[in-house]
């Protein structure tokens, strides 16, 4: 969020395990160095070059710049790469909330065909849970931070501290100011 800030000209992309561009890469670090290596071996020399590279890492098969960064976990656990996907975009938009159907679409989905995959996944709505990533988030600003209410209040969304803190009781069993106590 602060580099966001610092450079508003920079598309950021963290859901992605590696990003390439003509001249410069990012990786999430880990085995994730080794996936970006190979796919510039593979660009930069040959398929073949890759798979000796590859081969000489013991790693059977690189996985791709698309493949979605593992994250913290959430309350959700899926495999879905669709759902994975959408719950990345909640994260990404936890101040500057877009619709259901802004998510749906940036993950090739209908707003229906998302409702439905969250519903056979996880048994509830998208609406729901992109509110309680909101408010996950929020606990977490209580917990660690003397931010004031308002404050998170706007960040997490809301547009004002007495409606989050009728949603936070709502959701959490206790207004947010116990938290802090």
């Amino acid at each position: 969020q602060a580099f966001r800030q610092r450079f508003p000209d920079h598309e950021v992309r963290s859901d992605r395990i590696f990003n390439l561009d003509r001249t410069r890469g990012s990786c999430a670090g880990g085995s994730s160095a080794a996936d970006m290596a190979a796919s510039i071996v593979r660009r930069h020399i040959s398929e073949r070059a890759e798979r000796n590279a590859l081969e000489v890492l013991q790693i059977d098969k690189a996985r791709p710049a698309l493949h979605i960064q593992p994250r913290r976990p959430l309350s959700i656990e899926c495999n879905d790469p669709r759902l994975q996907a959408a719950l990345i975009a909640m994260e990404n938009h936890i101040e500057n909330t877009i619709s259901i159907s802004e998510i749906a679409a940036s993950v090739g989905l209908s707003r229906r065909q998302l409702e439905r995959l969250f519903m056979e996944k996880t048994k509830t709505s998208p609406a729901l849970v992109y509110k309680k990533v909101r408010l996950e988030r929020a606990k977490q600003l209580l917990l660690e931070t003397s931010v004031p209410m308002l404050d998170i209040a706007i960040e997490v969304g809301f547009e004002n501290a007495s409606h989050f803190s009728r949603v936070f009781r709502e959701t959490f069993g206790m207004p947010p100011s116990k938290l802090r106590s």
